[in-house]
């Protein structure tokens, strides 16, 4: 949840454990199929439905995106990078020791990233204003750097790449302004540049970066809206916006949203306990909270593989509400 965008990644050997099934299906059922298990945290079974999709299809560059986002949301989450708001006045929570990035996965992601590159690349070549090949490198770029902002902690590439996937966004908005999707990245930046304190802006517009939050606002709440490709992830991010403008009902809503259509999604369940919290809606807080409780305890949904970490930090922070209450 703490992320800015989405992210794209690759596990060759995955290949070898697919199933016969696999070669039945369409390659837009095993898409549909992995998105859902990549949005419920079920990030090893997302990455060999997005191989299979590819066995089933031909190499894509959008999918060896997804197959990126997938392993990079599975390291951010190994890293302790996707843990929700919910325990943020958690001292204990907040002092654990972060594991350290995996050379292999940063491998991995490199691989899947450049292959994304090269297919969208060779497309380009051929066909300049081909819409979804400029997409693929927009959501690309986007993807590396994040890594580099989230995993590398390298800010001159984070920022570097965030260039290249706005003008490609950028260029994909001018040949077709219908194309909804192309405004997350933009909307993104706009939404982060903006928000920067005016000497850090100041030096970032040196590059030729410039940013209003507004604008970058809206771009997300249109993709949130109407995108086809995003909106899943333009709805994430545009639930983090509003817990950032303290605006938690409105976050809260988006949340249930998402809550109902990935319910075996525990982060989304414990931001939204954390929503009615910061809205006062004290026993809403609670009762979301004991609901993750009985269903990391029952098993319901697979919460039991909520992380050690996250179900201690659980426990905390009901007896704390409860004492509020």
């Amino acid at each position: 949840m703490r992320s800015i965008s989405d992210f794209v990644l690759v596990v060759a050997t995955l290949l070898l454990t697919a199933t016969p099934l696999w070669s039945a299906a369409s390659a837009g059922e095993l898409l549909t199929d992995a998105d859902d298990h990549f949005f419920n945290l079920e990030h090893d079974q997302a990455i060999r439905g997005y191989y299979a999709a590819m066995e089933a299809s031909h190499p894509s560059a959008n999918i060896w995106n997804r197959i990126a986002t997938a392993i990079l949301y599975q390291e951010l989450r190994r890293l302790g990078l996707l843990d929700t708001s919910a325990f943020k006045g958690d001292d204990e929570f907040l002092r654990r020791e972060k594991p350290k990035p995996d050379r292999g996965v940063k491998e991995r992601f490199v691989g899947a990233a450049a292959e994304a590159r090269r297919l969208a690349e060779a497309r380009l070549a051929q066909a300049p204003s081909d819409t979804l090949s400029l997409f693929a490198m927009s959501h690309n770029y986007a993807l590396v750097g994040n890594y580099a902002f989230m995993v590398d902690k390298a800010y001159i590439s984070a920022l570097r790449a965030a260039n290249r996937a706005r003008r490609y966004s950028d260029r994909l908005r001018e040949i077709d302004p219908e194309f909804v999707d192309a405004y997350l990245v933009a909307g993104a930046q706009e939404y982060v540049v903006g928000g920067l304190p005016w000497a850090l802006r100041a030096v970032v517009a040196l590059g030729g970066i410039r940013g209003n939050k507004d604008k970058g606002r809206e771009w997300v709440e249109y993709v949130a809206e109407k995108g086809k490709l995003l909106n899943v992830e333009a709805r994430m991010l545009l639930a983090l916006l509003y817990r950032r403008e303290h605006r938690p009902m409105e976050s809260a809503q988006l949340l249930a949203g998402l809550v109902q259509q990935f319910p075996r999604n525990y982060v989304l369940r414990l931001e939204l306990a954390s929503m009615y919290l910061d809205a006062n809606e004290t026993q809403r807080g609670l009762d979301s909270l004991l609901t993750a409780e009985r269903m990391v305890q029952s098993d319901e949904h697979g919460y039991a593989r909520m992380p050690e970490r996250l179900r201690h930090a659980l426990k905390r922070k009901i007896e704390a509400v409860r004492e509020e209450l």
